[in-house]
């Protein structure tokens, strides 16, 4: 079986990754990694994510009121690749879990959500589909671990540290703890058992369209962790810090740049990411 750490798989993850008071009228929202309890004011109704001038992939979202209810992700030919499913208990997120391109739901590897009293989110637990081969583009899984996510809070209710629970087949624990710096209401640095992962993270001063009060499946980690838990509609999450109020303009990976439109609410119309004379841009629509 392959014993990978998820320090690895999430180190993988945010490599390849760049991100981009409550409402009274609201719902409730469960507490996230911000002081903003909800979704965002500006509802996201598609994101198309172009290689150059190539149209690559287009994700729709289905909102219900308030609430994000469904992401789907369509290739370039129309083929569907899946679609994602969230379900609530109130207003509160509950269950998370795809359909794959053929109409099938994974429900068994659903990630589930539970809060504390103060209703915040208290922890996640779920199924992580595991490979028993190194390659990482072998697209059957061959088995799965039990999994939890356990998270800490400061007093201003930002995410503190994250515990990352992976219970093996011998009944051993392995165990990693993800902490993270803040300026405002932006994630700023993360660490992984005490060793530096990324820093210095920089932000412009606009609506983060994709703050989406989920959880750390929305931290850049979707493509390597969660894919399997949450499917390929949800690719996306891994270019973006969801916890942050703002859209984050550099790049964890050290290379390239990125620059965004803006409409005139503030929120971003466009992204595009360049590397040599490769570009990669995420058209948003509203």
């Amino acid at each position: 079986m392959k014993r990978n750490t998820i320090l690895l798989l999430l180190a993988a993850a945010l490599m390849t990754a760049v991100s981009c008071g409550k409402d009274s009228e609201k719902p409730e929202q469960p507490t996230h990694g911000g002081t903003a309890d909800g979704w965002p004011e500006k509802k996201i109704s598609r994101i198309v994510h172009s290689v150059g001038t190539f149209d690559y992939l287009t994700y729709d979202f289905s909102w219900e009121g308030d609430l994000l209810s469904e992401i789907s992700c369509t290739m370039y030919d129309g083929t569907s690749l899946g679609r994602t499913v969230l379900e609530y208990d109130g207003s509160r997120l509950a269950r998370v879990y795809p359909y794959d391109g053929a109409g099938t739901a994974y429900i068994d590897g659903a990630m589930h959500y539970h809060y504390g009293t103060d209703g915040r989110l208290e922890r996640q637990t779920f199924l992580l589909p595991m490979r028993a081969t190194g390659d990482l583009c072998q697209q059957t899984f061959d088995e799965v671990l039990p999994c939890e996510l356990v998270y800490s809070y400061t007093d201003d209710g930002h995410v503190s540290a994250v515990q990352a629970n992976k219970t093996m087949d011998d009944g051993s624990v392995e165990t990693s703890t993800y902490t993270f710096g803040w300026e405002g209401n932006n994630v700023v640095s993360v660490t992984c058992d005490g060793q530096p992962l990324f820093s210095n993270m920089q932000y412009d001063s606009n609506p983060n369209p994709m703050r989406f009060p989920m959880g750390m499946e929305t931290m850049g980690v979707t493509n390597m962790i969660f894919e399997g838990v949450l499917g390929n509609s949800v690719l996306f999450l891994g270019y973006a810090f969801c916890w942050s109020e703002n859209n984050m303009t550099t790049l964890l990976s050290g290379s390239g740049q990125c620059s965004y439109t803006y409409d005139d609410d503030g929120f971003p119309t466009s992204k595009t990411i360049g590397t040599g004379s490769q570009s990669n841009t995420y058209t948003f629509s509203y």
